[in-house]
């Protein structure tokens, strides 16, 4: 099967402000990333779309969606509605990305779904706004496109959707949409909400209700988690996994907040492990996915890491050692390092060197949980 890109320059021109976490233009990024990394050939790349307002009702309510769409087309939302729908705060801004910016990665998932119906694997970066709830915005997500296709797919026939989110934060709004659902299984593996985002949601004892019940996995993993821990888990969660679940469609959340060099997590992952352990399951579902992208506030680290995963699709080879001309590219992008550290390897070679570790008690504890609480 032939891969496919759903994205577009046009993310350029819809913005976050320039002191929000996602200030950078990823999607325009990476596409010019891949392009010079040669890596991306032409017909691989389908231009992305906005979503209709019928689409995105497909999950939304009406008057969170309407509100949103006012402000769109330049109308002025009051304190009332800001408050009502937790928009124009810090952390879900009033920008050209809040409506434009969000209509266009959610028609981008759309088309990947529709991609996957014809036989191809589509990898939609823009994707993964997995925090939006039905009726607000929430955790710099204001449309949550990953809900909108699966609502899309659902329509369209399928009803045994195994959702795998592998972003260092949980995807709470998700989970809040399927919780009593049993045609959506959700899986994540997630920094734990003791000390990270949602705070409130992504428990292990979170794992459904009524009809739903056993229906939705949460990994909540430790500060500092290893490459071997990360792996771990994984391998220990996929019989389990393909146990209880019989997926007629995967959709991959690929958010790449999980790397060591990501500011907005406490994860200690290099890029390697990253994809080996999306492989691992990606492999044991026999490649039919949508994939998605997600979080991820490192451009240099986020770059690399989908670079890899598209050579992976693609069944090239990486090519690891940067030339002059990648290096220049990289060191153009307009971003300051926020931690203290040699991050020259970044400029220099895609691959991150492993970062093993001893797989801790509390790791193998958590995983020995999940075992007793879901038992094969």
């Amino acid at each position: 099967m032939s891969v496919k890109l759903v994205g577009s320059y046009r993310f350029k021109d819809y913005p976050y402000p320039k002191n929000h976490p996602l200030r950078i233009p990823r999607i325009a990024l990476l596409l010019e990333f891949l392009e010079t990394l040669g890596i991306l050939e032409e017909g691989e790349v389908v231009e992305s779309r906005f979503a209709r307002d019928d689409e995105v009702l497909l999950f939304h309510q009406r008057e969170y969606y309407k509100a949103l769409k006012k402000y769109g087309l330049g109308g002025r939302l009051n304190l009332l509605e800001k408050k009502k729908f937790n928009l124009g705060n810090f952390e879900n801004p009033l920008s050209p990305a809040s409506y434009w910016g969000s209509l266009l990665a959610v028609g981008s998932s759309l088309q990947a779904g529709e991609l996957f119906l014809k036989g191809f694997i589509p990898f939609s970066p823009s994707g993964g706004m997995h925090h939006a709830k039905k009726n607000r915005a929430d955790g710099f997500c204001f449309l949550n496109d990953v809900c909108i296709l699966i609502e899309d797919l659902k329509r369209k026939g399928f009803r045994k959707i195994l959702y795998i989110d592998l972003d260092a934060h949980h995807p709470d709004g998700v989970q809040e949409a399927y919780y009593e659902d049993d045609s959506v299984f959700l899986l994540s593996l997630h920094q734990s909400p003791e000390y990270a985002y949602p705070f409130k949601r992504g428990f292990l004892e979170e794992v459904g209700r009524g009809k739903g019940k056993y229906y939705n996995l949460n990994v909540p993993l430790p500060k500092g988690l290893s490459d071997s821990e990360f792996l771990y888990v994984i391998e220990g969660l996929i019989p389990l996994l393909k146990e209880i679940f019989k997926p007629e469609v995967v959709i991959f959340q690929l958010g790449t907040d999980a790397l060591y060099e990501d500011y907005l997590s406490k994860f200690n992952l290099s890029n390697l492990a990253f994809l080996e352990g999306f492989k691992l399951l990606y492999e044991e579902f026999n490649k039919r996915a949508i994939l998605l992208g997600g979080g991820g506030y490192h451009p240099l680290s986020l770059l690399r890491c989908w670079a890899l995963i598209w050579c992976y699709l693609k069944g090239t080879n990486c090519p690891n050692k940067f030339n002059g001309k990648v290096k220049d590219f990289l060191k153009k992008i307009d971003f300051e390092e926020l931690e203290e550290g040699d991050r020259s390897y970044l400029l220099e070679s895609l691959k991150d060197s492993w970062r093993w570790g001893e797989v801790r008690g509390e790791v193998k504890g958590i995983l020995e949980k999940v075992k007793t609480i879901f038992p094969l």
